[in-house]
């Protein structure tokens, strides 16, 4: 993205255009607006428990995480090879990741816990409109001794100005070296000078322009649900003890990186699941037989 002028036009447009096509009533604008002040404060939430009753359904989601993980090949993604789709087992010690491309298109599991309501009224009084679903991340990071790199390094996303995330932990990430998201208390709102010319920022350097007490480990249990305002500096700790198995959803009032490209598959039998109240979820997705 290009940032600037240009940006700020075209996420107002963005959001005019939702809150005039989807109106929300006063109720909706205002149901959660406690969690949205903590947010629009610090930058994240936890939300203890909020998804206890749907355990099964995340269980089976790391299941099929599991499954193409273990195949490898095209419906995996990788960070750091470039030439080969090894499985899980030959990848766990050259990889720091691994990710299943299409994530709700594969794993259609994903849908129970992406259009839930209890989600979705947060991300509405968030941005004040009716959201849509951006991009999606079904991702299992690897306990291994490889250096730390990429996501486990801060940064700020940069594939839109205003989105608003969500992170289910698959197990449980109760310590440090589970690899919990680690989040800078108060980023969204205050950047360093020249900030937008290191994507990827050392911990020493955080820890001095922000203060060590700014930064929150963010450990939680299986059902538990974390949200923040990602474009504040976030990290994944790497992990240590044991692999970290997470789910990550995106919403956000204009396409991710304002590009058709970033739209994601969803099947026709996912879509009829979700009403047509929340048809608009689903705005940037292709519909896919």
């Amino acid at each position: 993205m290009k940032r600037g002028e240009e940006d700020l036009s075209l996420l107002l447009k963005s959001l005019q255009t939702r809150a005039a096509k989807y109106p929300l009533t006063e109720a909706e604008s205002s149901s959660k607006q406690s969690i949205v002040d903590v947010l629009n404060n610090k930058g994240w939430y936890k939300l203890d428990s909020l998804f206890s009753d749907k355990i099964d359904v995340i269980d089976s989601i790391k299941d099929k995480l599991d499954f193409y993980l273990d195949k490898g090949g095209e419906h995996c993604k990788y960070g750091l090879l470039k030439d080969t789709k090894p499985p899980q087992s030959e990848a766990r010690e050259k990889e720091l990741f691994m990710s299943v491309v299409n994530p709700l298109y594969n794993v259609p599991e994903i849908g129970d816990i992406l259009f839930d309501d209890r989600i979705i009224d947060i991300a509405k009084c968030y941005f004040k409109c009716m959201p849509a679903v951006g991009t999606l991340n079904l991702r299992k990071s690897f306990a291994n001794t490889l250096p730390h790199a990429q996501t486990t390094l801060y940064h700020c996303d940069r594939n839109s100005p205003y989105l608003l995330k969500f992170f289910l932990y698959l197990d449980d990430v109760e310590e440090i070296d589970d690899g919990p998201l680690t989040y800078v208390e108060g980023s969204a709102y205050e950047k360093p000078k020249g900030w937008l010319e290191n994507h990827r920022v050392p911990d020493e350097d955080i820890e001095r322009i922000y203060g060590k007490e700014k930064i929150k480990p963010l450990t939680a249990k299986k059902g538990d649900v974390l949200t923040a305002v990602t474009t504040g500096y976030h990290k994944g700790q790497k992990v240590v003890s044991k692999d970290r198995t997470m789910l990550t959803l995106n919403f956000v009032c204009g396409p991710e990186d304002w590009s058709a490209k970033s739209y994601i598959d969803i099947k026709p039998e996912t879509c009829r699941k979700i009403g047509q109240r929340n048809e608009p979820l689903i705005d940037f997705m292709y519909v896919v037989e």
